[in-house]
């Protein structure tokens, strides 16, 4: 096993206050990321669920005036990772949001190509999920 990072950078067509909303919130994953079919908030656990079982992540920070959102997965069953540390920020580019999601994590090093085109794949989806579903509170 190594650890190993992967980042992905997103600007979409909603304030910067708008996507932290949706991030910052911390549940409702399940709304804007579309291998979730659920999500449960408690204390600073949040449960997700996908059609192959449940994982738990453990909200680290959710920091409001940086909108800045740090957690950890210990251990799930869509990837070949463990160990995931991810951060997902917001900052304001010309009144837009920019999204960065970044993980780092442990990877067999055969799998390492494998874990960042997953991640490539699930950061584009829940970036463009996010825009998709303000923009449908919105209409």
């Amino acid at each position: 096993m190594k650890r190993s990072s992967f980042k992905i950078s997103q600007t979409i067509d909603v304030t910067p206050e708008e996507a932290w909303e949706v991030i910052g919130a911390v549940s409702g994953v399940d709304e804007w990321l579309g291998p979730i079919t659920s999500c449960v908030v408690e204390d600073n656990k949040r449960i997700c669920g996908t059609e192959e079982g449940t994982f738990e992540e453990e909200i680290l920070n959710v920091d409001h005036d940086n909108k800045t959102l740090d957690y950890l997965i210990p251990q799930q069953h869509m990837m070949p990772v463990e160990n995931i540390k991810g951060q997902m920020k917001v900052v304001n580019t010309g009144g837009q949001a920019n999204i960065t999601w970044k993980w780092e994590y442990d990877v067999m090093e055969e799998n390492e190509e494998t874990a960042k085109g997953a991640l490539q794949m699930v950061g584009g989806m829940g970036i463009a999920g996010i825009e998709t579903l303000i923009k449908q509170r919105v209409a």
